[in-house]
Parts: structure tokens; C-alpha cells; sequence
């Protein structure tokens, strides 16, 4: 994957202390995979993200997930596009967490979540308005 033309590296970016130099960026992708962390996604669950690759991040746990996701973020309405796969840690609790909060959802990368199981995954494709071509 290939970085939007405004974030050439995002791993500065995301450090918890850095989300009010993105407050305009609507996509991000981490190109170095470690050093997003659950506290970092709390931060960027304020911002109005359509797209955001934390695809490799083995560092985010269903904690990271659930916090970009809390109740009254901004996050919620606008992301569109969401790859977590490849990320061990993550379980079908974060799946229901994304599924549930996120409205707007149309593209989920879950690919080799190996703590994902079936259950998720039907879950999924029971979602209404869901499009199997986009699982």
C-alpha cells in the first residue's frame, strides 16, 4: 500500500502527543509497523479519518481498537476504510467492537488475525447492507 500524498511517514505522527498536526488528514498509513500503540489510537479516534491502515501493528490490542471507537468520537462516522489484519493480538471482541461502532464502514481487512475466529467472520456477513466482495 502506498501512502496518502500528505502523510509521507505517519510513524511521527501518531505519537499520542502529535494528533493535532493531522487534524486535516483524512487517511493514514503506518509505514513503520511498531510504533503505533493503543494510546496513539485513542488519540486518532478524534479525527475525521476515512481510511486508516494499522495493518502489521503488533503492538494494538482489542484495548486500541475499542478506544477509537469509544462513544463520542468522530471517528465512528467517517471511517470508511479499516486494515487490521496481520495483527495478532487482535480478537472477535475488536471485530464486534469496529462492526458495531462504525457506521460508515464499507472495507475490513481482517486477513491472518489469528484470534479471529468463524464466529467473527459470520458476524460479518450477517451485517446488514455487508458486501461479501468487500470481507
Amino acid at each position: 500500500m502506498r501512502s496518502h500524498p500528505l502523510v509521507s511517514s505517519t510513524s511521527n505522527l501518531l505519537n499520542e502527543d502529535k494528533f493535532y498536526k493531522v487534524s486535516l488528514v483524512r487517511r493514514l498509513h503506518e509505514d513503520n509497523l511498531n510504533s503505533i500503540t493503543d494510546l496513539a489510537l485513542l488519540g486518532a479516534g478524534d479525527l475525521l479519518i476515512v481510511q486508516l491502515w494499522i495493518r502489521s501493528c503488533e503492538r494494538v490490542i482489542d484495548k486500541g481498537i475499542k478506544s477509537l471507537f469509544h462513544a463520542d468520537r468522530k471517528i465512528y462516522k467517517t471511517l470508511s476504510v479499516l486494515d487490521v489484519g496481520y495483527m495478532p493480538k487482535i480478537t472477535n471482541a475488536a471485530i464486534f467492537t469496529i462492526t458495531s461502532a462504525a457506521k460508515a464502514l464499507t472495507d475490513l481487512s481482517i486477513g491472518f488475525c489469528d484470534e479471529v475466529t468463524d464466529a467473527a467472520v459470520q458476524m460479518l456477513m450477517d451485517r446488514p447492507n455487508h458486501n461479501s466482495s468487500q470481507l
